[in-house]
């Protein structure tokens, strides 16, 4: 690995930015260097700095459970580290590690505060970079999130025509949910939309239920 930082002019965080407006920021920045393996942020700890990688690379994970984690992506050079804590102040959604020695930029909430005072004219394209990293970030999670419903389907083998046949059939059937409870009654209706499948379950008493399946652990029929 080189040992040059890299030139953050070009990171998607700076863009249509004057270099004269990027030096007002890096040099607001703390300069952090950490060998490989080392833990940069735990989820849950507290928010408000933005680390920019200038050099090395960083694993972002999600902690399933104990200690299980999954790698959610892998940054390098130029890309920024805790956008959704900086901006709202909230705890970290997710840990990060360096996987090789790293040189990081780290704002702190109140030096950008100082540049928000002095410089509103870089403050203001720099929250509008930060808006868009964020809603790119967005828009591949909701991708994620739809490909893990679609296997979720398919792992346990309710595909579109198995969940149809137990309609059309009006077949007494009992719904586990993933916390722990159940429903019973009777499947009327199976729903396709963006974010999956939902069922339509109609219970003794005759209320109706709705039920996103991602928050379905089985289905039984009688």
């Amino acid at each position: 690995m080189s040992t040059e930082p890299t030139n953050l002019g070009g990171s998607r965080l700076f863009a249509d930015m004057a270099p004269s407006e990027v030096d007002v920021v890096l040099s607001a920045c703390e300069r952090r260097v950490v060998p490989g393996g080392q833990m940069l942020q735990s989820e849950g700890d507290p928010g408000g700095s933005l680390c920019l990688v200038r050099s090395g690379r960083v694993e972002i994970f999600k902690v399933i459970r104990g200690d299980v984690d999954r790698v959610l992506e892998t940054v390098g050079p130029g890309d920024v580290i805790g956008v959704m804590s900086f901006l709202d102040g909230s705890q970290q959604p997710a840990g990060a590690r360096a996987t090789e020695p790293s040189e990081l930029a780290v704002l702190s909430e109140a030096a950008f505060e100082r540049i928000r005072r002095e410089r509103p004219d870089v403050a203001a394209p720099f929250y509008r970079n930060l808006a868009s990293i964020l809603a790119s970030r967005l828009r591949t999670l909701l991708e994620v999130y739809r490909e893990a419903v679609v296997f979720g389907i398919e792992a346990t083998g309710a595909s579109a025509f198995a969940l149809k046949s137990i309609v059309e059939e009006l077949r007494p059937t009992t719904v586990h949910l993933l916390g722990g409870t159940s429903l019973s009654g009777r499947l009327l209706q199976l729903d396709q939309n963006a974010a999956g499948f939902t069922l339509v379950l109609k219970e003794p008493s005759g209320n109706l239920t709705i039920i996103p399946y991602h928050a379905i652990q089985r289905i039984e029929m009688a």
